[in-house]
């Protein structure tokens, strides 16, 4: 069985390699760029890859659509699929995902942005590069503890936060499509109540999935329902958020100070008002990186579905499209 393995980024590539070369039976191919991609998948059998921008994932979904494709499986290494599903993707290909691989690292990411907006990092920072000792930052400190955390999704990412900010003792309500009750929360409510539970929060922490239906979920009536002074914490899609609403609502005091791991666009241009507005902290879009224990399970997840697809079983975290 040939494998194409579509490295668009580092993530996990030396391990599943690693990984990849232990299964009997398997010979594959490492590519890096679309091009060379496209040119090795005529003959193989498997596509692994990450999730990748419209104008690309179109690209790919036309050549496994064209006559004689031999693809029967995709894997992607990353959680979201954007890209293809707008795309569209392949009928008679299974289409499998690492659901839940790096959702504990993502996790501690947004309690890393929470804890440093609340402790003041960012200021500590400069204070530290200036030589200076200014107690007047205490003033401005917040603690989690005693804290309401409202969490927007509670897929693997907002469960694992969910225990973490229990640890801190928060309060933690969640708003999820589906409304089900979770042990991991102190109260779960549909995405009707959104505004209300806003109401509620100290800390807001965006961990949904970005469709359609959640596009610019937190846009400007969203944030106007916010306590005033309120944290928001991304770490889903930055198209769930209305950024020209949060930079307004950061100038206005509306809301007390952001932590971003993720933008709209990406990467976000140098010149986009974001960056300059008060208490926000931006990161490259890498909450998922920096877990030995993460990879390894990216790692299991592709050779263990390959293992299945060569038994003919079934094969785990299926994407239903």
């Amino acid at each position: 069985m040939r494998v194409v393995y579509w490295a668009r980024f580092p993530l996990a590539k030396a391990r599943i390699i690693e990984r990849l070369g232990s299964v009997t039976g398997c010979d594959f191919d490492v590519v890096d760029k679309l091009g060379p991609a496209l040119v090795a998948l005529p003959g193989a059998e498997a596509l692994i890859l990450f999730d990748a921008p419209v104008a690309e994932a179109r690209q790919v979904v036309q050549a496994l659509t064209a006559p004689g494709n031999t693809i029967r499986w995709m894997h992607f290494i990353s959680a979201g699929r954007e890209g293809f599903e707008a795309a569209g993707l392949p009928r008679g290909i299974v289409v499998s995902y690492a659901a839940g691989a790096v959702a504990a690292t993502v996790a501690e990411h947004a309690m890393a942005l929470m804890l440093a907006l609340g402790r003041r990092i960012p200021e500590i920072a400069v204070q530290t590069h200036e030589h200076r000792w200014d107690r007047a930052i205490a003033a401005r400190a917040t603690s989690l503890e005693g804290q309401t955390l409202a969490i927007v999704g509670l897929g693997h990412i907002g469960q694992e936060l969910a225990r973490r900010a229990r640890a801190f003792g928060m309060r933690v309500v969640a708003v999820t499509r589906s409304a089900k009750p979770n042990r991991d929360v102190d109260a779960v409510e549909g995405l009707d109540a959104l505004h209300r539970v806003l109401g509620e929060a100290d800390v807001v922490a965006i961990a949904i999935a970005m469709t359609e239906e959640t596009h610019h979920l937190i846009d400007a009536a969203a944030l106007a329902a916010c306590r005033r002074g309120a944290t928001i914490v991304n770490v889903a899609r930055g198209s769930v958020v209305d950024q020209t609403a949060l930079c307004d609502a950061l100038r206005s005091g509306q809301i007390g100070g952001a932590g971003l791991d993720v933008t709209d666009p990406e990467p976000l241009p140098a010149h986009d008002p974001l960056w300059a507005c008060p208490n926000v902290l931006v990161s490259p879009h890498f909450g998922g990186s920096g877990s030995k224990a993460s990879v390894e399970r990216i790692a299991a997840g592709v050779v263990d579905n390959l293992e299945r697809l060569k038994a003919g079983q079934p094969l785990a975290n299926v994407v239903d499209h």
